[in-house]
C-alpha cells in the first residue's frame, strides 16, 4: 500500500521554476494557508498572499517561484499565479477587443485606478456620462486601450464600452422606426432651439417648432428634464444618427379651418405678438397669428413702422382681407375698423384747404389734417399763366370743386378755375333774376368769355 502511494507522488523534478499548478488547501491559519503539492511535505503560503483566504478543500493556483538549494524543495506564491494568469486573461481580451468589468478604487491625478484585476488607469476623457457623480467603488464595464507589460502599465475606458452599447441601441431602434411611429420618451436635455428626447437609448430631436402651433418664447418655463413624452417620429438619418420628433403633429393643425373661422370682412380681436418694418404680427388663437401691413393701419398718415403705433401686448381689433389654409396666411387691416376720410370725397365737392406747397405744374393745399388735394396749373386760373406762384401764395386758403379721387393713391385733385366760373355763372343767374331786362343769360356767358 504504502509502494502504491509513493508510486502516485510525483518527483520534486516534476515541478519546475516558473510553472502553475492547481493546490488542494489543506488548512488554513491567521498567517499562513497549507496546501497539497503531491510531495513528501505540504507547501506552505503566506496569508496575505491571498485577496480573500480560500476554504480547506477548495483548490488555488500556486506558481512556483524557484528550488531551494538546500533541499531542492518549491519556494510557491499564490499572488504570482494570480497576476501571471490574470495578466493572461487581460492579454486574451485585449486581443478580442472583450469587455472586462473592472471596480473604480479611488481617484487620481488625470483619471481613476481601476481593478480589473490588476491595477489600471482610466483618463477622466474615458469616462462615459452614465457613470455617477460617486465614482468610488463603482462596478464599471470597460475594454482595455493599452498594454505595457513591461511596465505593468493599462488604460482602459468605460466610454468606449457604452459608446458601442449605444450604437448598438441606435441600429435596433433604427431597424424597428418608420416615419410617422408614435413613441414615447423622455426629456434629456432642454435648449433654446429645442428639445432631446431620449426614445429608448437614442436621442431625437424635438425643434421648438414642432412643439406647439402657439409661439413658445421658452421651452424651459414649460417643460423639465425627466419629463415623459409622446412624440412623432417625423424624419430619421440612420448615417447620421439623427430623429426629427414633433409633438404639435399629435395636434389638430388650427390652420386647417382658418378660411371657415376668418372669413373677409370679419371684425377680429387679438394681441399684438411682434412689429416688423413690413407689418405687425397679431395672435388671433393659439397658433394662429394674422399680419396688419404697414399700409393697412392708416388711412392718411404715411406709418414708417408699425412700433410708431402699436406695442408688443397690446389688444388690438382688425378686419379680416384675406385668409388662405394653403398659404397659412391671414392678411388684416387696422384702418379698416375706421372710416376711410377718402370716401367724403367724391367728385363734384367743394372744399377749402390751404396752399402748403408751390410747385411750376401745381399746387399742394390741406383739406384736414393728412388729407391733400393736389391743382394742376391747368385748374388754378381762368387766364392762362406761367406759374401758380404768378396769382396764389403759400399759406393762404383757396376753394376749389374736386375734379378726381382715387382712394389706392390717397390722391385728389381739385379745380380752382371750374370752382370760379360756377360761382361767375351763379351771380349772373342771380343779377338776371333780380333785373327787369330782356339780356339773356348765354349772352352774358359770352360776351364774358369774348372779354377774355
Amino acid at each position: 500500500m504504502d509502494d502504491v502511494i509513493m508510486d502516485a507522488m510525483p518527483e520534486f523534478n516534476e515541478l519546475k521554476p516558473g510553472q502553475i499548478i492547481k493546490s488542494k488547501v489543506l488548512a488554513v491559519y491567521a498567517d499562513k494557508v497549507v496546501v497539497d503539492l503531491g510531495l513528501k511535505s505540504d507547501g506552505f503560503i503566506q496569508a496575505s498572499d491571498f485577496k480573500v483566504l480560500p476554504e480547506v478543500g477548495s483548490e488555488v493556483d500556486v506558481y512556483i517561484s524557484h528550488l531551494r538549494e538546500s533541499d531542492g524543495f518549491p519556494v510557491i506564491s499564490h499572488s504570482k499565479a494570480r497576476e501571471i494568469l490574470t495578466w493572461k486573461v487581460i492579454e486574451d481580451k485585449f486581443k478580442d477587443g472583450k469587455i472586462i468589468e473592472g471596480k473604480i478604487i479611488k481617484k487620481i491625478k488625470g483619471g481613476y485606478e481601476v481593478d480589473i484585476g490588476i491595477s489600471s488607469f482610466m483618463p477622466s476623457s474615458q469616462v462615459s456620462k452614465k457613470i455617477s457623480e460617486n465614482k468610488e467603488n463603482n462596478v464599471i464595464e470597460v475594454k482595455i486601450m493599452e498594454i505595457n507589460k513591461k511596465n505593468k502599465n493599462i488604460v482602459v475606458s468605460n466610454k468606449i464600452v457604452e459608446n458601442e452599447k449605444n450604437e448598438k441601441k441606435k441600429q435596433n431602434i433604427f431597424s424597428t422606426i418608420n416615419e410617422g411611429d408614435i413613441v414615447k420618451g423622455k426629456i434629456v436635455t432642454i435648449t433654446d432651439f429645442g428639445i432631446f428626447v431620449d426614445i429608448g437609448g437614442i436621442d431625437g430631436l424635438l425643434h421648438i417648432n414642432d412643439v406647439s402651433y402657439k409661439r413658445i418664447e421658452k421651452l424651459s418655463d414649460i417643460y423639465k428634464i425627466g419629463d415623459d413624452l409622446e412624440v412623432k417620429i417625423l424624419k430619421f438619418e440612420p448615417k447620421e444618427n439623427k430623429i426629427a420628433l414633433g409633438l404639435k403633429q399629435l395636434q389638430q393643425n388650427p390652420w386647417d379651418t382658418i378660411e371657415e373661422k376668418y372669413k373677409p370682412g370679419m371684425r377680429v380681436k387679438g394681441k399684438i405678438t411682434s412689429c416688423t418694418s413690413f407689418g405687425a404680427f397679431v395672435m388671433l388663437e393659439d397658433g394662429v397669428e394674422g399680419l396688419i401691413h404697414v399700409s393697412d393701419i392708416s388711412w392718411t398718415e404715411r406709418i414708417s413702422h408699425p412700433e410708431d403705433v402699436f406695442k408688443c401686448g397690446q389688444d388690438v381689433e382688425a378686419v379680416v382681407l384675406e385668409s388662405s389654409v394653403q398659404k397659412k396666411k391671414i392678411s388684416l387691416s387696422y384702418k379698416a375698423i375706421f372710416e376711410n376720410p377718402y370716401d367724403r370725397y367724391e367728385i363734384g365737392k367743394v372744399v377749402t384747404g390751404r396752399i402748403i406747397k408751390l410747385m411750376d405744374f401745381g399746387c399742394i393745399i390741406q383739406i384736414e389734417p393728412n388729407i391733400h388735394g393736389f391743382v394742376h396749373v391747368s385748374e388754378i386760373s381762368r387766364n392762362r399763366i406761367d406759374k401758380p406762384s404768378d396769382v396764389l401764395v403759400a399759406g393762404e386758403d383757396v376753394t376749389g370743386r374736386v375734379v378726381k379721387v382715387d382712394k389706392s393713391k390717397k390722391r385728389i385733385e381739385v379745380s380752382i378755375k371750374q370752382y370760379e366760373r360756377e360761382q361767375d355763372e351763379q351771380e349772373i343767374k342771380g343779377f338776371l333774376n333780380s333785373q327787369d331786362t330782356k339780356i339773356k343769360f348765354a349772352d352774358l356767358i359770352e360776351n364774358n368769355d369774348n372779354s377774355k
